[in-house]
């Protein structure tokens, strides 16, 4: 594949924003929590999206490809997690709940606290967490999501770090498990509706 890696730009969190957004507009957990439209569950995924990339440009550890971005990886380095809660919020993440199904608000910040206490049990040592990794429809299955994880993966090795993320597909899943990721959970939520997997990556 003729194409390279790079850190995004601050300029292009907008562009990296409306990426991420149709990439995770079919994700399973973005579908139940938002609203049934699909421009307004895109708007959502959106404004999700760019608090991440706002929370993490700080960092420079948001990998997408040079000249035309096709899509997006956004690691938190070691040492930088748990995540501040009060900085997403002054990001835009205070506006989410404007965007979703608010009889299922109180699920949602459930499930949250859920993915932060296995978070946390996981892995307690340093590690690098994949935040987002997602890639522009028109490009999927074209290898670039394998190309975006390549930095920090190589990185890790070297440094002797794991990694950690959790996903909502078992596409997601497979493609993990293809670069050295193993499920530590596999949980059913809200009635079976959800399905989630917790995956850790020991330094090859």
């Amino acid at each position: 594949m003729n194409m390279e890696v790079t850190y995004l730009q601050h300029s292009q969190i907008e562009s990296a924003s409306e990426i991420l957004a149709h990439a995770f507009a079919n994700d399973p957990t973005f579908r139940y929590f938002t609203k049934a439209e699909e421009q307004a569950r895109i708007n959502a995924i959106k404004r999700f999206a760019k608090a991440m990339l706002r929370y993490n440009q700080p960092y420079n550890q948001i990998y997408t490809t040079t000249n035309d971005l096709k899509g997006i990886a956004i690691w938190i380095p070691p040492g930088k997690y748990p995540l501040n809660d009060l900085r997403l919020l002054s990001l835009g993440l205070y506006t989410l709940p404007f965007h979703i199904r608010l009889s299922k608000l109180a699920k949602l910040l459930s499930i949250l606290f859920t993915f932060e206490k296995y978070h946390q049990q996981d892995l307690p040592q340093p590690h690098w967490y994949l935040s987002m990794l997602g890639v522009s429809p028109a490009y999927q299955r074209q290898g670039i999501g394998s190309l975006l994880l390549q930095p920090v993966l190589q990185q890790a090795d070297k440094d002797r770090l794991p990694c950690y993320l959790e996903t909502s597909t078992e596409g997601g899943v497979r493609l993990y498990q293809r670069h050295g990721f193993e499920i530590v959970r596999n949980e059913s939520l809200l009635a079976g509706k959800l399905n989630f997997w917790t995956m850790k990556r020991e330094p090859l």
